[in-house]
């Protein structure tokens, strides 16, 4: 059947595009001059294209055109928005001429990666997509890094890397803004040099690597921004997410092992169907208050940071758990409604229907948070949009471990 579409996405197509809605709130926030904020945001963005290429190859959708699709999203994140924020700073004048080379020499460098791949990529295992048809015109280099990969010219995405620390430096008032404009001139300069150099250079190949620079870099600048930038607003709706995290997992310990079975009694089996249960109504709230007790540290160090700050921390967690159930409520009784029995998925409509069943318990948690909280729709906003991604993850670790029958 021909398809009306230029091309068909896939799973590993969606994440790569992830960096464009990133990318973007990064760029407003460069034109309202949060620089520490957007740069948080970019940092972000890099995860998404640093797990793309991992998980092509463990999915087995390798492909040219996200190799390509990658690349535009390179140049939108490492190249483009660092060379706004750089000018929106005041890097103008002559110093436009290393911020031209590093957008120059990156765009050569990522054509060249289009064309030859990674240094070992005979295996078709390239950081994001799979070998092209073309093979390279200079002689083989030999393999550097543990899996055969590594960088041919050094990757792009150093930009990040080499000026987040000057311009939070810059920020603190402990580099001179003359001093900060020279030596990121010079680092440029080297940079792009090194760029179009036919050498190795090491290439990052642990998840755990990948995740420490990207969600940790995330998290130090945003700390290090505006409390009323964007990234702050993430930050904040992410750190209302442990809670819940947490007492999912232990309510599907409680539910796998079938403790208190005396409350697994449906709520009203014809409404809402058999997995609602008064267990859940019961323990949900109470395992999410449980949930709140590893943030005290964190509450302490916070202080009036915290969206928990002049709140009962447990009382909130309460609050939370019984927004995640209720929330539930409405989707199920829809679902009765249509005749799809409870924990089953329509063979038309799935993903909608997975995508419902991800959103309703979002909404069901950031209206809590709303009421009680009084938190801004900024971070109710954030919450709703990033709760189903870690709810997929959290959902996966869970059927891993045989504590939940499916992933999603």
């Amino acid at each position: 059947m021909n398809s009306p579409w230029l091309i068909r996405l896939n799973r590993v197509d969606c994440i790569t595009l992830l960096s464009v809605p990133l990318t973007l709130l990064a760029i407003s926030e460069v034109l309202q001059q949060r620089l520490m904020s957007a740069l948080a945001l970019l940092y972000l963005a890099m995860t998404a294209d640093a797990l793309d290429g991992m998980l092509a190859r463990r999915w087995h959708l390798t492909r040219n055109f996200g190799r390509y699709l990658d690349g535009f999203m390179d140049v939108l994140i490492y190249l483009l928005t660092p060379a706004l924020m750089l000018m929106q700073w005041g890097f103008t004048g002559v110093w436009l001429i290393p911020l031209g080379l590093m957008v120059g020499c990156g765009c050569i460098r990522l054509a060249v990666f289009n064309e030859s791949g990674n240094l070992g990529e005979a295996n078709n295992d390239s950081p994001s997509e799979s070998e092209p048809d073309s093979e390279p015109d200079s002689e083989p280099e030999p393999e550097s890094s543990a899996d055969g990969l590594a960088y041919q010219g050094m990757p792009v995405f150093w930009s990040l890397f080499i000026i987040a620390p000057l311009l939070w430096l810059n920020t603190l008032g402990w580099l001179p803004m003359l001093a900060t404009k020279v030596v990121l001139a010079v680092a440029l300069t080297l940079f792009s040099y090194l760029m179009v150099r036919k050498a190795r250079f090491f290439k990052f190949s642990s998840l755990a690597q990948i995740l420490t620079l990207t969600l940790g870099g995330f998290t130090m600048w945003t700390l290090a921004s505006e409390p009323q930038g964007l990234a702050w607003s993430l930050l904040t709706a992410l750190y209302l997410q442990i809670p819940v995290v947490i007492g999912g997992v232990l309510h599907m310990v409680v539910v796998s092992r079938n403790h208190l079975p005396q409350l697994a009694r449906p709520v009203w089996t014809r409404a809402f169907g058999a997995n609602k249960t008064w267990r859940g109504f019961l323990v949900v709230p109470a395992l999410t208050a449980l949930g709140t007790l590893p943030l005290l540290p964190l509450e302490w160090w916070l202080g009036e940071r915290s969206p928990f700050a002049g709140y009962s921390l447990v009382f909130a967690g309460a609050v939370a758990g019984l927004g995640y159930m209720l929330g539930e409520l409405p989707n199920s009784l829809v679902k009765r409604r249509l005749g799809i029995a409870a924990g089953e998925l329509p063979e038309q409509g799935k993903v909608i229907t997975i995508a419902v069943d991800q959103l309703d318990s979002a909404i069901g948690v950031a209206l809590a948070y709303l009421l009680w909280l009084g938190i801004s729709l900024d971070v109710m906003a954030w919450y709703i949009v990033s709760f189903p991604l870690v709810a997929l993850v959290v959902k996966n670790w869970l059927h891993k471990h045989a504590l939940k029958q499916s992933a999603v």
